[in-house]
């Protein structure tokens, strides 16, 4: 078999080795579908398709087939957003979320950026101004979500987001837009709500974190929820040495939360959600990178977590590397684990 792809031909040898690095370990099924939105067209370019693709993840605890499994209570579901260059498939490969959603029985739901829709970078548009006010891809997501929580028994009081660079930065957007949906989000190496409004603005947002004031950021997500929602915990991870994504933007979404939280909890800004660490603490396991957590507590609670990894660059950590999708870190702290533990921490009041 052959196939051919922007002009060049691929052996079939090539596109096996692939499928097989990219397949997950774990023993559940995967399947594939489409989500169709009438407001998911985006700002620019106005012409791309107003659906995505996605592929679910059942572990095999659910019993019975994926297409009439249904599980004797409800169980969680977590949306993993990949980044730039990515696939589901790889992403699901090199985060091994898959292993532990069949430890944990819990769901996975990959939506699957396409080319045409990214200009063929399978980026996320997260600063596209429709994606910001949910419309565009984040309408689009947020449907599929609840179609596979209409398929599935899902627990609608354990649904979560994940991402990593630009799919982190639009996880950023669902939690923000969302709080009636997300019970709690995981940011890896993304950027504040509204960080920019262009793709232009985009790049330098990532390589200088000179989006707007967290102030300001804030109480943008908190609008673009339209009602008073709880709050929103969520956990950051960032790479101290990352060349992509400014380690700053990770405070700048820590501080963007605790506004918008501040927000959510009186409808007043009044500080009364802090954003500076009640506590801090460093670990080194050599030869592990060094790293250093976060917390943010509020009313004597984990609200929010930062975790920041000295000498890591633009990856996931704790991560699965492969020749097709090198954006990971086994030399990180396990962040597929760290953030399971958080969200299982939290439940949407």
């Amino acid at each position: 078999m052959i196939r051919t792809w922007s002009g060049k031909v691929y052996l079939a040898a090539f596109f096996m080795a692939l499928l097989q690095a990219q397949q997950p370990a774990a023993a559940g099924e995967i399947l594939t579908g489409s989500q169709v939105d009438a407001d998911g067209g985006l700002t620019s370019p106005s012409v791309v398709p107003r659906s995505r693709g996605y592929f679910l993840y059942v572990p095999s605890t659910i019993g019975g087939t994926a297409s009439n499994a249904s599980p004797q209570k409800p169980v969680p579901l977590l949306v993993m957003l990949h980044g730039c260059l990515q696939t589901p498939e790889s992403f699901a490969a090199g985060t091994r979320m898959n292993d532990l959603a069949e430890k944990n029985n819990f769901l996975v739901l990959y939506p699957k950026q396409d080319a045409v829709s990214s200009l063929g970078s399978r980026c996320w548009n997260w600063f596209d101004a429709n994606t910001q006010h949910k419309k565009g891809e984040a309408a689009i997501i947020r449907h599929m979500v609840e179609k596979i929580a209409s398929d599935y028994k899902i627990d609608r009081a354990r649904i979560y987001v994940a991402g990593l660079s630009a799919g982190a930065a639009l996880a950023d957007i669902l939690a923000s837009c969302y709080p009636d949906i997300f019970a709690a989000a995981a940011i890896h190496s993304g950027m504040e709500y509204g960080a920019a409004t262009n793709k232009a603005e985009a790049m330098v947002a990532m390589a200088k974190a000179n989006g707007p004031s967290p102030d300001t950021a804030g109480r943008q997500a908190f609008e673009c929820q339209g009602t008073p929602h709880p709050l929103m915990p969520v956990i950051v991870f960032q790479g101290g040495a990352d060349p992509s994504v400014n380690p700053q933007n990770a405070t700048q979404v820590i501080e963007q939360f605790a506004q918008t939280n501040d927000y959510a909890d009186d409808g007043q800004d009044n500080d009364s959600v802090a954003r500076t660490p009640t506590s801090q603490a460093d670990y080194h396991s050599p030869p592990k990178h060094r790293y250093t957590i976060y917390d943010y507590r509020y009313d004597g609670q984990l609200l929010m977590r930062k975790v920041v990894v000295d000498n890591m660059k633009h990856a996931w950590s704790g991560g699965k590397r492969s020749a097709f999708d090198p954006y990971y870190d086994p030399h990180g702290p396990d962040a597929s684990s760290m953030m399971w533990d958080f969200f299982s921490q939290h439940a949407r009041q």
